[in-house]
């Protein structure tokens, strides 16, 4: 069933914009995890109406949600009583745009249910629903599923030689499918072999990689001439996976956001084994 506010049901619907309810909601969230043979969904389902979730308690109704995948052909309907549950999915099953829709659905007959929070102009009531029949809904999430997606930002750049930079200036070519970050051949060794170090990691993704991110989202922001590169691709994405608006916000506050709070990072691995130095 697509999401439309518009259709009309014979029965009240707890869903967004249509008030069919004085109050309540549904609101779920769906947070993807990728590894090369699985993807984990961990779903998390808040509804704020009691007397349906007095249905689910009873065994009446549950919450269901639809996974669709148009390049795959893959549809799946997971189902749980629990408000918080987890899906596992093939690593095949889904990929480019995925649309979950969240429901709560009857899985046997209701009948008699009234609420305080119903619209008396939708009818005196009380109500019935058939098995199947919806009791409230969430608004689509749309999610694009990509590996590379689910890499840190870092996958998106490569560390590569110029010999005409001095030792400790580096450029930045967003030309390609991967930004380069140019630095000397000195500090491309340096830089290599500080890689095996989880500090020294903490480091550089809060120098050379953060500063990097922040151009990006820069140049993504002023234009949209980046638009058909892999690297921009993968950061607009990212950001609507995350629910980010790179508009809305300074460069430094989306990074910082995309970047999953890389100076915490930094405090963990670098500064808190320093404190007392």
């Amino acid at each position: 069933m697509q999401f439309d506010s518009l259709r009309a049901f014979p029965y009240p619907v707890l869903r967004p914009d249509v008030d069919d309810y004085l109050d309540g909601e549904l609101q779920v969230t769906a947070d993807f995890q990728i590894k090369d043979t699985e993807i984990t969904v961990e779903i998390m389902c808040a509804l704020s109406v009691e007397d349906i979730r007095r249905l689910i308690d009873e065994g009446n109704a549950q919450y269901v949600v639809v996974f669709a995948c148009r390049d795959t052909y893959f549809r799946h309907a997971a189902v749980s009583s629990d408000p918080a549950f987890t899906v596992r999915l093939g690593g095949g099953d889904l990929r480019g745009e995925v649309i979950v829709n969240p429901y709560v659905v009857a899985v046997k007959p209701i009948t008699g249910y009234c609420s305080a929070l119903l619209n008396r102009e939708f009818g005196p009531g009380p109500f019935d629903y058939e098995e199947g029949a919806v009791l409230a809904m969430d608004r689509p999430q749309v999610i694009y599923v990509d590996r590379e997606l689910y890499r840190p930002i870092s996958s998106v750049f490569a560390l590569v030689r110029n010999e005409n930079l001095s030792m400790h200036e580096w450029r930045i070519d967003m030309s390609g499918d991967y930004v380069h970050l140019q630095v000397s051949t000195e500090m491309k060794k340096k830089i290599d072999s500080a890689r095996n170090s989880s500090s020294n990691r903490a480091v550089l993704l809060n120098s050379l990689y953060f500063a990097a991110v922040m151009q990006c989202i820069s140049a993504l922001r002023n234009s949209d001439c980046y638009d058909h590169l892999k690297w921009a691709r993968i950061i607009r994405q990212k950001c609507h996976n995350m629910n980010i608006d790179i508009y809305s916000h300074d460069e430094y506050i989306v990074a910082q956001r995309m970047m999953k709070q890389p100076l915490a990072v930094l405090d963990k691995l670098v500064l808190e084994g320093r404190a007392n130095d």
